[in-house]
């Protein structure tokens, strides 16, 4: 075997193993705060466990997207299915539009969280109902 035979054997099957499965998601729903209408909610989409063994820890996050409070919303994403499992929907009501939950002196931005139980799927309906105060997806998370 020649050099450049080699060396093009070990470029290709080195990144081989770096290729991602990706399951392309519609996730449909509504976000709400009781009975308010209007707000920007950040939702971000998280793994509900990533890594192995030891390694093995709660919330990867996927991606997020802008949403309107009480309106329906649809967005597609692509869930990177190596990266981990199960699907978890985190949502903040960003009150005062400044892009941070909670900044120092605002502590009435409420947030809330479900685990989607029939994943993995290729349409996702979620209703979240948003009753924690300045809650991160890690103190929501079981």
């Amino acid at each position: 075997m020649s050099r450049l035979t080699l060396l093009l054997t070990l470029l290709l099957t080195g990144c081989a193993s770096d290729v991602t499965t990706l399951l392309e998601v519609t996730v449909t729903g509504v976000v709400t705060v009781g009975d308010e209408q209007g707000g920007d909610v950040e939702v971000v989409l998280h793994h509900a466990s990533m890594g192995e063994g030891d390694l093995e820890h709660p919330l990867g996050p996927i991606e997020s997207f802008a949403a309107t409070l009480g309106e329906d919303f649809e967005h597609v994403f692509d869930y990177p299915t190596d990266d981990g499992t199960g699907l978890v929907v985190y949502a903040w009501l960003d009150r005062d539009e400044d892009g941070v939950l909670c900044a120092p002196g605002i502590d009435d931005e409420e947030a809330g969280l479900l685990e989607v139980d029939a994943f993995p799927a290729y349409t996702v309906d979620v209703a979240l109902e948003l009753t924690d105060l300045c809650e991160g997806p890690e103190g929501l998370f079981p």
